[in-house]
C-alpha cells in the first residue's frame, strides 16, 4: 500500500480521508405521490422524472399546502430513483418533487453539495453496471442513507467539484453548439432540398413546389434496387470479412464507432461476391427492418458482406445524381418522412422494395447538386467532429472522476 493510504471498507483511501454513511452527512427527502384529482392546471409546478430528463416539457400544477422540505429551489440537488436514476440539479422556480425523486440537504460544514453530486453521479454509474443495465431494482431511500461514502476535508471536495464541473461547463458548451448545428442542419436540408440554390421560379410536383428545371422521378429509375443473399448464423466467424447488419449500418450512419462486428469467411465472402455482387464505394445501403431508413454511402476501401431482409441495396446509381447528394436528401426529413409512411400498415413495420419504388428524388442538375452536397456534407462534418471532441472530454472526466473522487490523485487547495 502507498505511503499516506489506508484500507477502509469501501477500498483504499489517502489517510486523512473519512468514510461515513451518507445520512451522517445528507438528509434525503421524499416526494409526494399524487392522486389525479390533486392536479391543477395552475399553481406550483410538481416535477416529474421526464421534466428532469427532458422527455417531457408538460408540467401539472397543485395547489396544496406542503411541509417546507416538500418544496424545492433553485440550486436544490434532486436524486430520480425510478426507471430513471441519478443526481440532477433544479434551476427552475420554486417547486413541487413527485414521489420519484429525493430531495437531498447537506451538513454543509462536512458535505459540498457539488461534490456530493459527483459522488453520487459515480455511485449510480456502478450500480448500473453491477445490475447489467439501467434498471436498479434495489434502489431505497434506507439503501442511500446507510451507503458508505469517501469523504475529503471539506476543501478538498470544493477544488474536486471544481475541476469536474469546469469539465461539465465544457461538454455542455458542446452540446450548446451541436445543438445549433443540428437546427442549421435541419434548416438547411429543408431549404437546399426543396428551394434550391438561388431560384425564383417554382412549380407544382409530386413533391410540392420545386424549381422549375428541376426533375422530379420515382426512385424506381435511380438504379439498381436490390439486397443481399441471406447469411446463415452457421457461416459466422470470429474473424474474416465484416458482416454488417441493419445495427452496424445505423451506427456507421450516426456517425459512431462499431461497438460490434460479425465476419464470414473470406471463402465464403468470395463466393457471395462472385455469385450476388457485394456494396462498392458509391453504393447505398438502407436499413429496411428494425430501425428504418438509416442511410450509408460506401466508401472507398469497405469491404463487408450484409444480411438479406435487413438492408436494401442500391447499386449502379445514374449518373444523373451526385451521390453525395442523393445520400443527403435520403437523410432529410423530408424523404424520411417518406418513408415512414409507405413502410405503415403492417404488424411489423418493413421498407420491402416494392414500397421503396413508389417514392421521389428531386433532380437539380449537376452543378446544383455537387454545391448542395458540399455545403451539407460541411455541417454533417463539423457535427461530426463535435460529437469526437464532446466524447474525448466524457472519457477526460470519467477518467479524472476514477483518480479524483479515489484520491489515487490528490488536488492541492
Amino acid at each position: 500500500m502507498m505511503e499516506g493510504y489506508k484500507e477502509t471498507k469501501i477500498g483504499i483511501l489517502p489517510k486523512d480521508w473519512g468514510v461515513v454513511k451518507q445520512v451522517e452527512v445528507a438528509t434525503f427527502f421524499n416526494g409526494r405521490a399524487y392522486k389525479l384529482s390533486e392536479w391543477e392546471t395552475e399553481g406550483i409546478p410538481v416535477i416529474r422524472l421526464q421534466n428532469l430528463t427532458g422527455s417531457g416539457k408538460e408540467y401539472y400544477y397543485s395547489n396544496l399546502q406542503l411541509p417546507e422540505h416538500q418544496y424545492c429551489c433553485r440550486g436544490d440537488l434532486l436524486y430520480m430513483w425510478s426507471a430513471t436514476f441519478g443526481p440532477v440539479w433544479w434551476f427552475g422556480e420554486k417547486a413541487i418533487f413527485h414521489y420519484h425523486i429525493w430531495k437531498i440537504e447537506h451538513n454543509q460544514e462536512k458535505l459540498d453539495r457539488a461534490f456530493h453530486y459527483y459522488l453520487l453521479d459515480d455511485v449510480t454509474r456502478r450500480m448500473k453496471n453491477e445490475s447489467h443495465g439501467s434498471t436498479m431494482m434495489h434502489v431505497t431511500k434506507g439503501g442511500m442513507e446507510k451507503l458508505l461514502i469517501q469523504l475529503p476535508p471539506l476543501p478538498e471536495q470544493q477544488k474536486i467539484a471544481d475541476i469536474l464541473s469546469t469539465v461539465d461547463a465544457k461538454i455542455e458548451v458542446i452540446d450548446q453548439q451541436i445543438t445549433e448545428t443540428q437546427d442549421l442542419k435541419k434548416g438547411l436540408m429543408q431549404r437546399l432540398l426543396i428551394k434550391g440554390i438561388g431560384h425564383t421560379e417554382f412549380k407544382d410536383s409530386a413533391l410540392g413546389e420545386i424549381p422549375v428545371d428541376w426533375e422530379v422521378v420515382s426512385t424506381d429509375i435511380i438504379g439498381e434496387i436490390t439486397s443481399s443473399k441471406r447469411v446463415h448464423k452457421a457461416d459466422y466467424t470470429n474473424k474474416g470479412i465484416p458482416f454488417f447488419r441493419g445495427k452496424e449500418i445505423t451506427q456507421l450512419a450516426k456517425g459512431k464507432k462499431l461497438n460490434s462486428t460479425v465476419y464470414i469467411k473470406e471463402s465464403k465472402f468470395q463466393e457471395f461476391r462472385e455469385k450476388y455482387g457485394a456494396p462498392e464505394a458509391g453504393d447505398v445501403l438502407i436499413t429496411a427492418v428494425g430501425t428504418i431508413g438509416s442511410i450509408y454511402l460506401v466508401k472507398e476501401n469497405d469491404e463487408f458482406y450484409f444480411k438479406d431482409g435487413n438492408l436494401m441495396w442500391i447499386r449502379k446509381i445514374t449518373n444523373k445524381l451526385d451521390k453525395s447528394f442523393l445520400m443527403h436528401y435520403f437523410r432529410s426529413n423530408i424523404f424520411q418522412n417518406s418513408i415512414d409512411i409507405v413502410s405503415s400498415g403492417s404488424s411489423q413495420k418493413a421498407l420491402t422494395i416494392v414500397k421503396f419504388k413508389r417514392l421521389f428524388v428531386p433532380i437539380p442538375n449537376i452543378v446544383e447538386q455537387q454545391k448542395i452536397a458540399e455545403i451539407l456534407t460541411s455541417i454533417y462534418e463539423k457535427l461530426e467532429v463535435l460529437s469526437e471532441k464532446k466524447a474525448t472530454y466524457q472519457e477526460l472526466k470519467k477518467g479524472l472522476m476514477q483518480q479524483l473522487l479515489t484520491g489515487k490523485v490528490r488536488v492541492t487547495v
